[in-house]
């Protein structure tokens, strides 16, 4: 049975083998707001992962039957297979600390049975400022609204 959300059971068991290998990693974007209460939309995972040449991470991709491809002048960093196609790679996060800064302020969340480290909603929303792409500016409103409901 899939977890509730955004986060399907074969991308969990991603996620799973990633905690079991050691590998430190985040979930950024609106997916992570979405996690925190956020009524945002988005249609993928933003995954921030600290070191995506370790072995770890490669291992972890060859259980689920997923793969990397390496970024090239024309496109990002993918992740292809079934069981990782919802996640997007992310290597630059405008706003942030170093990576291990802000692994370190993680929210770490169970979801479906699933220790997932979390970039916070305060994090979130200022690097959806400091990004200042029409889009993030746009969902602001929500992700303030939402980390004020919560501050209560």
């Amino acid at each position: 049975m899939d977890a509730p959300g955004l986060i399907r059971d074969r991308e969990l068991a991603f996620l799973r083998e990633l905690n079991e290998r050691g590998v430190r990693y985040l979930v950024v974007g609106l997916s992570a707001a979405a996690l925190q209460g956020a009524p945002t939309a988005t249609v993928d995972v933003d995954l921030w992962i600290e070191d995506l040449d370790g072995a770890g991470f490669r291992s972890a991709l060859h259980e689920v039957g997923g793969a990397y491809v390496a970024p090239t002048a024309a496109s990002p960093p993918l992740l292809v297979g079934e069981n990782v196609a919802l996640f997007d790679l992310v290597v630059h996060m405008s706003g942030m600390r170093s990576f291990a800064e802000e692994f370190a302020g993680a929210t770490r969340m169970d979801v479906a049975g699933v220790d997932v480290p979390v970039l916070p909603l305060d994090r979130i929303i200022e690097s959806k400022r400091a990004a200042r792409r029409p889009k993030d500016l746009a969902v602001l409103p929500a992700l303030e609204a939402t980390l004020r409901a919560r501050e209560f």
